[in-house]
């Protein structure tokens, strides 16, 4: 993601709850050694009175072992040692049991984590930080739906998302420009000459910003603390990235159906050209090929028809004839022949093999928008393209972000073959025909690209 502009006021205020607490807490965890861990878990999944021997027998470690460890976790507030008990608080336990899944392999650190985070502060907080109605009867779900529901409402509250220091700025620019969306915590306090102390703090406030997290990572002899952005938007972000088609490298190996970017158009013209003189029917094929060897049998009826739906050519039995409006069409420079055909209002898509909804202009155009993701990227293969289209033709098609019983899950797309066919038209057909995409072969392999016509149209979807 690029730099991110600020345009939204951020109105969180971590002195408006005992954030302190938190502080402290998260400095400790990030000092925690593997046994530190062991022995907290440990006390965390006992009673709330623990005999230190059952302690000791249960982690096989020595009562100096234990002793020394539990001074310094004594730090947490979680437990009091009383003679030769462990007494724990039952509320720091409560803290201590979201904490502690930091540590765990599997964390996801995603919208469950996301609604443990929010109960630390105070209800009445939360609709002033995050801009939503006081009387919503679910204050979570509120703020899922003004600023998570969709990829493109997340995107936005990003882009606009009014972070002052620039050390946070800076953290948030480091995660999403990351390759893998994940950062060292270790290299951010170098980066900007922090303390761990200064570091949490800041990564409190992107929590609460939904910008990005902090998980642990175990190692050989202790836990690496990552910063991530939080799991259900770093996952989609990831889908984003791995059906991202690659370019072709060897272009000069690709057979192309068309060696000009606006062959269909100048196809067209010729047709009309030879209809000028006299109409014209299929018997006039082989005229064509002379003049344009590329000019297939196939393309005859199908260009006449194009050509009497936009009203450049006439039907007179099985004649073609060309209208007052071809000849100022051929007027025309090549470029601005194809703009006229892809813009004008009577043409479209109609295929008997399509479903007549799907060939709605308004349809065409969400699934055109599909190949603003290939604008830089050249020649691509048309069936690893297909893997990464998250166009909604209808309105089961939106990505959006939904409950999985626990967990929650950017929604994708799943098309029918039907729709995944309609897809290859638009690219192979309607806007090949216009000259905004170019098609091919590789090895068997149907291939594309936009020609530099495509280019500029979609370079700003």
């Amino acid at each position: 993601m690029a730099d991110v502009a600020t345009f939204r006021k951020n109105k969180i205020e971590l002195k408006e709850y005992d954030y302190s607490k938190d502080i402290q807490n998260r400095v400790l965890m990030s000092q925690f050694s593997l046994l530190d861990f062991e022995v907290l878990e440990e006390i965390l999944y006992s009673s709330l009175r623990i005999p230190l021997s059952i302690l000791e027998k249960n982690l096989d470690i020595s009562n100096d072992q234990l002793v020394s460890i539990l001074e310094k976790l004594s730090k947490t507030q979680l437990f009091k040692v009383v003679a030769d008990h462990v007494l724990v608080d039952k509320e720091m336990r409560k803290y201590y049991e979201l904490q502690i899944l930091k540590f765990e392999e599997d964390f996801k650190p995603g919208m469950e984590y996301l609604q443990g985070l929010l109960k630390k502060v105070p209800i009445h907080i939360l609709p002033i930080w995050y801009s939503i109605s006081r009387t919503s009867n679910n204050i979570f779900e509120s703020i899922v739906e003004k600023h998570l529901e969709t990829p493109q409402i997340f995107q936005r509250y990003l882009m606009e998302l009014n972070l002052t220091d620039p050390i946070q700025k800076g953290i948030m620019n480091a995660v999403y420009q990351s390759p893998d969306y994940c950062v060292n915590a270790a290299d951010m306090i170098k980066k900007f000459n922090l303390t761990q102390e200064a570091l949490e703090e800041h990564m409190l406030h992107l929590e609460f910003s939904f910008v990005c997290c902090v998980r642990y990572v175990r190692e050989k002899k202790g836990f690496k603390e990552v910063i991530t952005p939080f799991h259900e938007w770093c996952e989609y972000l990831c889908h984003v990235r791995d059906t991202e088609p690659a370019s072709i490298i060897d272009e000069e190996k690709i057979d192309r159906i068309k060696s000009n970017d606006f062959a269909a158009t100048e196809e067209m013209a010729l047709m009309l050209e030879l209809a000028q003189k006299k109409p014209i029917t299929a018997a006039a094929i082989g005229t064509l090929q002379k003049k344009c060897s590329e000019f297939n049998e196939r393309d005859f009826e199908s260009y006449a028809e194009k050509l009497c739906t936009i009203n450049l050519a006439d039907r007179d039995g099985e004649k073609l004839v060309c209208t007052s409006d071809a000849l100022e069409w051929l007027k025309m420079k090549p470029y601005d022949r194809a703009i006229y055909l892809y813009r004008h209002p009577l043409n479209g898509i109609d295929s008997p093999n399509l479903p007549e909804e799907l060939c709605e202009p308004r349809i065409v155009r969400e699934a055109e928008k599909s190949v603003s993701r290939i604008v830089n990227s050249g020649w691509v293969f048309l069936e690893d393209f297909l893997k990464g289209i998250f166009i909604p033709l209808k309105e089961s098609h939106i990505v959006s972000l939904v409950r999985q019983g626990r967990s929650w899950k950017y929604q994708l797309p799943h098309y029918t073959e039907s729709e995944l066919n309609f897809f290859k038209t638009v690219i192979k057909n309607w806007l090949f025909e216009a000259g905004i995409t170019a098609w091919g072969t590789k090895d068997g392999r149907e291939c594309f690209c936009l020609t530099s016509l495509g280019q500029e149209l979609f370079s700003d979807e």
